[in-house]
């Protein structure tokens, strides 16, 4: 899900590419393309409205044309009226759109031609609920609106009714509870003039002799606008004060437990594999600002787990026990969705011998439930979520637990696996793999189009030489193995020799010189990198490699040739997108 630009940030005109570029060519929950105003748009906008706003891109066909839709007084009073029955005040814009398509004129326009699109951006409500002209609950799903019911229903209408303990304010405020490196950190991230500490008393003509209250003072009025521009402050007019809320603390605090006793994680090391207690070799607890927070309990994990030493082709890599992307996200996920209105409860990490257990206070949050977190999303503490993302400690939303699931599976590691009550959300991490260590760090230099039963395939067709439809059925019994081996194939994985009963697999041209070698690593930068483009050129590709042009041209035409991407366009303006 590509991050979309504030209203006021579009600019005016465009050209097709450029508007392509800006806005991705896939709908998600926080985008929708209309090729005018259809009556599904009272859907849309209650839907974008409990889940996280968006816009609705008016003028763009379901194909993908842009056919226009000026902000004449119709298309207005259309759009508002569906607003005004949901009661959300949506805010309307018109920019204008270059024609970059190619006319079989044969006499060449003298300027192309312009066509206008409307832009209607719907923000988040929370407080209260939003429901359709009929009474339906709708939210974004990827790029539909669809409907909650029953349990799900209840329990997203409870929690959006109540105040989240992100905005619970401060009862007292002061300047130096605050890290002003981590604020700073955000500052910057968002492109904001960073707090200047040492400037408090001497930035202005004369006020070297200022007293230290003046100096206080400036400080205190510096990090109140801080926390105001970063969404975890709310200013109010004079006489009455700035409220700083809660999310201030949990993210900036030198100590968060000054402000909620539990604003912390309990970590601790215990022997053994057993359900029970164990003994305990080493705790731990940590209550700093946010980012430090994650990178300390990362550190401790990684320290009371194994780091194993292992050769890749020409190479010694540590490889570590757990993925620490899936620990880094583990860790984010129970403090930024917790709980905040529970007071004394902690974030608890367990480390056993063979697993992790990362418990976080609170049920799951909102309509979630075990079986639909891959797939949607729903923010408890959104201004939390909204600074973590700024600081790229969280990708999209609804991506994180998706990325948990993926890592582990180019591994071939057991899936992380959760247990919600009432009162908590636990995930468990096991380090049991199908493969061996050395097994696992040739699967890492695969991309992310690697399926977990081909990368099974590749692992017996290395340790055995081949890989047969018997051998890996056994392995794989309620998987199709025709499948797994035609697509292996297909990606130049593996090689098919031999035919009828004496059919087998040997490893392909893209893994026959070693999964870890440079150009498997290129080729999974690339995959990354045109998840998050859209698409990308030859020229582009080169730079995100800082490889010559050649080389990327090459990679392209190999993941194409594999029917990973396909391309579009011609020769020189030539675009590769995932197939």
């Amino acid at each position: 899900m590509a991050s979309l630009p504030h209203l006021d940030a579009i600019p005016s005109s465009l050209s097709e590419d450029e508007f392509w570029r800006l806005f991705g060519r896939l709908e998600h929950e926080r985008l929708d393309f209309k090729r005018g105003v259809p009556s599904d748009v009272r859907d849309a906008i209650p839907a974008m409205a409990m889940t996280d706003g968006g816009l609705i891109v008016h003028g763009v066909a379901d194909d993908r044309r842009i056919t226009g839709c000026p902000l004449s007084q119709n298309t207005q009073d259309r759009i508002t009226r569906f607003a005004a029955e949901c009661s959300v005040d949506v805010q309307l814009r018109e920019i204008a759109i270059e024609d970059a398509s190619t006319s079989t004129d044969p006499q060449p326009k003298a300027s192309p031609e312009r066509k206008l699109l409307t832009i209607c951006a719907v923000p988040e409500v929370r407080g209260r609920i939003v429901t359709t002209p009929d009474g339906r609950l709708l939210r974004r799903v990827g790029g539909d609106s669809q409907p909650l019911r029953g349990d799900a229903m209840a329990r997203f209408v409870r929690e959006r009714e109540l105040r989240s303990g992100e905005d619970e304010p401060m009862v007292r405020v002061s300047a130096d509870r605050f890290d002003l490196a981590a604020i700073n950190a955000a500052l910057a991230a968002e492109r904001r003039p960073l707090i200047d500490a040492n400037d408090d008393s001497a930035s202005a003509a004369g006020a070297a002799q200022a007293p230290a209250s003046e100096g206080l003072a400036s400080k205190e009025a510096k990090v109140l606008r801080a926390l105001t521009d970063l969404g975890v402050a709310v200013a109010a007019p004079p006489p009455l004060a700035t409220s700083v809320l809660r999310a201030a603390a949990i993210l900036f605090a030198t100590d968060p437990r000054d402000v909620l006793r539990g604003a912390a994680v309990q970590l601790v090391r215990r022997i053994g594999v057993e359900p029970g207690p164990g003994p305990a070799s080493a705790r731990a607890e940590f209550a700093v600002p946010f980012a430090e927070t994650v990178e300390r309990c990362v550190a401790f994990i990684a320290e009371h787990t194994a780091q194993i030493e292992v050769v890749a082709g020409v190479r010694r890599e540590t490889l570590p026990e757990y993925p620490l992307p899936v620990l880094r996200e583990a860790v984010v996920n129970a403090l930024a969705h917790r709980d905040y209105n529970l007071s004394g409860a902690t974030v608890d990490i367990t480390v056993w011998d063979d697993r992790v257990e990362v418990r976080s206070p609170g049920s799951l949050p909102g309509h979630i439930t075990k079986d639909n977190m891959r797939n949607e999303h729903y923010s408890r503490n959104p201004r939390i979520m909204r600074t973590l993302k700024t600081l790229g400690l969280v990708e999209e939303y609804g991506e994180g637990i998706d990325r948990m699931y993926r890592e582990m599976e180019a591994r071939l590691l057991d899936p992380p696996t959760f247990e919600a009550t009432s009162s908590s959300v636990a995930v468990t991490l096991r380090n049991r793999s199908l493969a061996d260590v050395e097994d696992q760090a040739w699967l890492l230099g695969f991309a992310e189009d690697v399926t977990p039963g081909e990368r099974l395939a590749l692992i017996v067709a290395r340790r055995d030489g081949a890989v047969t439809k018997r051998a890996l059925r056994s392995l794989m019994a309620e998987s199709d193995v025709n499948a797994v081996l035609e697509g292996a194939v297909a990606k130049g994985l593996l090689r098919r020799v031999g035919s009828a009963g004496g059919t087998r697999y040997v490893l392909g041209v893209r893994a026959a010189s070693g999964a870890g070698g440079v150009e498997n690593r290129r080729r999974a930068r690339l995959l990354e990198e045109i998840r998050r483009r859209g698409s990308i050129t030859s020229t582009e590709a080169a730079e995100v490699l800082q490889a010559p042009a050649d080389t990327a041209r090459k990679l392209l035409k190999e993941l194409a040739l594999a029917g990973v991407l396909h391309a579009e366009g011609n020769t020189r303006g030539r675009k590769y997108r995932l197939a």
